[in-house]
C-alpha cells in the first residue's frame, strides 16, 4: 500500500478489522495509486538566484546540504536543501536516528514559519508527500523522471519532511516504542537534536502537518511540545501555530468506516459499480445494527448531547462489519479498485517512488549512503507490541485552546478508507470551548480561483473542510486546492 496515503491495510480472513487496534487495523498489503489526473502541474522554471538561502551558525549544518538541482533525473533549478539523519537523543551512545529532508521556502526572501509533514502507515514514509503530493519535485506514476511542482507548500513556508518513528524509511536504530506517548517523546528528542543543528529556525513559527495514520501522531505530537516542561521551554521555546490533518485516523473505524459506509456506498453506487442489492443490504444492515441513529443524532446541530456507539468500538459483530464486504464487493466489480481513491481504473502505471530512493546515487545526495533497498512502508512493525493509544481526538479540546491557529481537518470525498462521514460524526461527538460540535453543517463553499471546490465549516479554532475529486491524498489530487487550505492554515489568506 501507499504511504503517501499513510496507510496500510490488514485484512485476516474470518476476523473483523473492528477487533483490532489502530495501528494493527492499518498495517500490511500494497496497493498501487493510478495517478490522478490533476497531479501537481508543472511549476513555472525559477533559476538559482530567485530563492532565498539561509544561514547556519551551526557549523555542522553544512553537512547537512543538497545541492537540490544536481538530484538524480532533475533538470530544472531549486533551492538547496538539507537533509540526513539526526539521533533522538545527545547520547553518544544513540543509535536511534529520524531521517529528514528540509527545504526553505522557495519564494526569494526568507518564510517566518517552518512546517513538518508526516505520512502515517503506521511505518510509511514522508517522502511519499515529498515526491507525490506537495513537495517542489513531483514524480508521479507513469511518468519518465520529475518535474518542478508549481503547488508545491515551499510557495508558502520552508518545510521539513520526517521519517519517523524510527523503522520507516531512512531512519536508523531498532523500533522500541509502545504508544504514540513514546512516540511524542522520540520526536521531541529528535527536534532538540535538529534545532541544535539548525538554530535559526526555532524562532520561526511552527505548524505541523500529515495525513491517515498521522493523525494519531500529530496531536500527540502537538501535545508532548506544549506540555514541555519549563526547562524544556525555556531551552526550546518552540511557537507551535496549529495543525493541518488530512483523511486522518483519531476516531474508532467503528466511527471512521463502518457507522458511514451505507451512505457512502449509495452516493458512489455508479462509481464503484455496486448492484442494487448490495447497496440495500448494506442501508439494512445500517439500521439494524445501531448505526443510522448515530448518523441522525451526528445531523442535529448543535448536538444535544454525548451520541453513542453501538456497542464496544473495537469489536463488532461480524454481521455489522460492512466496511469489510464492501471492499471485497468493490474488488469484485473492479479488479484495479483502490481505496484510497475510489475512481481509478486500470490500466495501472508503474510507481517510481521507491526505484527512485533505491538509487544509491540519491541515498549518497541525501547523505544517506549504502541505505539500500528503500521501502515506502517498512516490512517491520514500528510499534513491536502494537500501538493501543488511545485515539487522538480525546486531545483536540485541550490543543484546540491553545494552538492560536487551532486544528484544520480535511477530507477528500473519493477516500473509500476513511470515509468522510466518519469526520462529521467525530465533530459532532466531540465537546470543545465550552460546546458540543458545530451549531451548523459545513455548506461554506470553497472557492480556489473562482471555482467551487468542496464545503467547509469553522467553529471556535477547529476547521473542517470536505474536498471535492479528492481521494485519500488530497495534495496529489487537488494540489492547487490543497495549496490554498495550507496558505489558509498558515493565515495567509482566508478560506
Amino acid at each position: 500500500m501507499r504511504a503517501q496515503l499513510s496507510l496500510s491495510l490488514l485484512l485476516l480472513s474470518g476476523t473483523a478489522l473492528g477487533a483490532l487496534n489502530p495501528a494493527e487495523r492499518l498495517r500490511n498489503g500494497r496497493l498501487h495509486v493510478i495517478p490522478s489526473s490533476s497531479a501537481p502541474a508543472p511549476a513555472v522554471q525559477k533559476r538559482a538566484e530567485d530563492f532565498f538561502t539561509p544561514k547556519f551558525s551551526n557549523p555542522k549544518a553544512a553537512t547537512f546540504q543538497v545541492n537540490s538541482s544536481s538530484l538524480p533525473l532533475v533538470d530544472f533549478a531549486l533551492q538547496d536543501s538539507w537533509a540526513g539523519r539526526l539521533p533522538i537523543t545527545n547520547k553518544t551512545s544513540e543509535s536511534r536516528q529520524l531521517f529528514f529532508w528540509y527545504w526553505p521556502s522557495s519564494q526569494s526572501t526568507e518564510s517566518d514559519s517552518l512546517t513538518i509533514w508526516l505520512n502515517g502507515g503506521p511505518g510509511c514514509s514522508s517522502l511519499t508527500g515529498f515526491l507525490q503530493e506537495n513537495g517542489p519535485i513531483s514524480f508521479q506514476p507513469g511518468a519518465s523522471k520529475p518535474v518542478a511542482n508549481q503547488f508545491a507548500w515551499t510557495e508558502a513556508s520552508d518545510v521539513v519532511w520526517i521519517d519517523q518513528p524510527v523503522g520507516t524509511g531512512f531512519t536508523a536504530g531498532k523500533p522500541d516504542i509502545n504508544d504514540e506517548t513514546d512516540l511524542g517523546d522520540e520526536f521531541y528528542g529528535f527536534l532538540q537534536q535538529f534545532f541544535t543543528v539548525f538554530p535559526e529556525l526555532a524562532s520561526k513559527k511552527l505548524f505541523i502537518t500529515g495525513e491517515s495514520y498521522a493523525g494519531m501522531y500529530v496531536p500527540y505530537i502537538a501535545s508532548r511540545i506544549v506540555h514541555a516542561s519549563a526547562s524544556e521551554q525555556a531551552a526550546l521555546p518552540l511557537s507551535l501555530q496549529g495543525l493541518l490533518i488530512n483523511d486522518g485516523v483519531y476516531s474508532s473505524f467503528v466511527t471512521s468506516q463502518e457507522i458511514p459506509l451505507a451512505a457512502f456506498a449509495k452516493t458512489n453506487q455508479k462509481t464503484l459499480e455496486l448492484s442494487n442489492s448490495q447497496v440495500a443490504k448494506w442501508a439494512n444492515l445500517s439500521s439494524s445494527c445501531g448505526y443510522d441513529k448515530v448518523i441522525q443524532a451526528a445531523s442535529v446541530y448543535s448536538p444535544k448531547g454525548k451520541i453513542l456507539l453501538p456497542g464496544n468500538t473495537e469489536n463488532i459483530p461480524d454481521r455489522c462489519d460492512v466496511w469489510d464486504e464492501f471492499y471485497e464487493a468493490a474488488q469484485e466489480a473492479n479488479s484495479c479498485f483502490n481505496v484510497y481513491r475510489d475512481t481509478d481504473r486500470c490500466p495501472t502505471p508503474s510507481d517510481p517512488l521507491e526505484p527512485y530512493f533505491s538509487r544509491s546515487d540519491v541515498q549518497k545526495a541525501l547523505h544517506v549512503p549504502n541505505a539500500g533497498t528503500f521501502s515506502e512502508c517498512s516490512n517491520i512493525n514500528v510499534f513491536p507490541n502494537g500501538d493501543n493509544s488511545p485515539y487522538s481526538e480525546v486531545l483536540f479540546p485541550d490543543l484546540l485552546s491553545k494552538l492560536p491557529r487551532g486544528i484544520t481537518l480535511w477530507h477528500g470525498l473519493n477516500d473509500a478508507l476513511l470515509l468522510a462521514g466518519g469526520d462529521r460524526i467525530t465533530i459532532q461527538n466531540l465537546t470543545w470551548g465550552g460546546s458540543q460540535g458545530f451549531a451548523g453543517p459545513p455548506t461554506t463553499p470553497l472557492v480556489v480561483s473562482g471555482s467551487q471546490k468542496g464545503v467547509y465549516r469553522s467553529e471556535r479554532s477547529l476547521t473542517y473542510i470536505e474536498v471535492d475529486g479528492a481521494g485519500h491524498m488530497i495534495p496529489e489530487d487537488q494540489s492547487q486546492t490543497a495549496l490554498h487550505v495550507f496558505e489558509a492554515v498558515l493565515g495567509q489568506t482566508a478560506l
